[in-house]
């Protein structure tokens, strides 16, 4: 089973994604719109795996990382 991918954004996007129900695929990366805070393994539009979550999702399990509004860590 391939680990899932740390997710890294700036908490400006962590924002906005919340309040737009965004999510992001741990597989491939690719963001995901139209989901729920706390949807955990829908299926990606992108690469079809069943690697999407919920941007509070992703927080509450470790998966997301918050960066510099620079890009920087």
């Amino acid at each position: 089973m391939k680990q899932a991918q740390v997710i890294r954004v700036s908490q400006e996007t962590y924002a906005e994604m919340s309040e737009n129900y965004g999510g992001y695929c741990t597989h491939c990366g690719d963001e995901a719109a139209g989901v729920e805070p706390d949807a955990r393994e829908y299926v990606c539009e992108s690469c079809g795996e069943r690697a999407v979550y919920g941007i509070e999702e992703l927080l509450i399990s470790g998966l997301l990382q918050f960066t510099n509004d620079d890009g920087e860590d």
